[in-house]
């Protein structure tokens, strides 16, 4: 397997919009109805770039035959700010799918991690379906690390659903450590994510 980084001309960026859907498709299924939807509006991300799911932070997991297995969308410092990012919502979607894109920034703000300028922020590890099992999620968090430290980042940070287990296994045998949890319990509904680091 080969880590990257995405080229429009050759990876499809509606096949790596529905690897991002993967990553939280309860909540796109809630704004967006159905994963073809969903992962045609994040494909739109991906390919027009310039937002924190943009090409230019893209790297895809390829086999021999150049297909898709998995993807890691990830930046080096701060996100772009949610200002920038509604700004970039308004102008490249109709008023809907702009709103409910701002919507999904303004859920992710409340849970995902603060980050520093000396840090390394996975976004987004998602590995295909028929690729589970091969140790693909276990290579991109290894790769990202590699990229890291030659970005001379002091911490690479991650975020992970509280119900998602297994994932929140993989992160913790691959050396990362809980050090916030953020969570948000209204009338027996629960909603919540552990950030996570791995100190360079």
């Amino acid at each position: 397997m080969h880590l990257q980084k995405m080229d429009l001309n050759h990876h499809n960026p509606y096949k790596i919009g529905e690897l991002i859907y993967e990553a939280d498709a309860e909540t796109f299924d809630f704004f967006f109805g159905n994963k073809k939807n969903a992962s045609l509006k994040l494909g739109k991300l991906v390919k027009t770039g310039e937002n924190n799911l943009g090409n230019e932070h893209t790297y895809v997991v390829t086999n021999d035959d150049q297909e898709i297995m998995g993807v890691m969308v990830c930046s080096a410092g701060k996100r772009m700010g949610t200002l920038s990012e509604f700004k970039f919502f308004a102008g490249n979607f109709n008023l809907i799918d702009a709103l409910k894109l701002a919507m999904i920034e303004i859920i992710d703000s409340i849970f995902l991690s603060d980050l520093e300028e000396e840090d390394f922020y996975y976004a987004i590890v998602a590995v295909d379906e028929s690729a589970r099992g091969q140790g693909i999620g276990s290579f991109i968090l290894k790769e990202g690390l590699r990229i890291a430290r030659e970005k001379g980042c002091r911490r690479a940070v991650l975020d992970v659903d509280i119900e998602n287990d297994g994932a929140l296994r993989l992160y913790e045998r691959s050396g990362f450590k809980i050090f916030k949890e953020r969570t948000i319990s209204l009338f027996g509904w629960k909603k919540g994510a552990f950030n996570m680091e791995y100190v360079l």
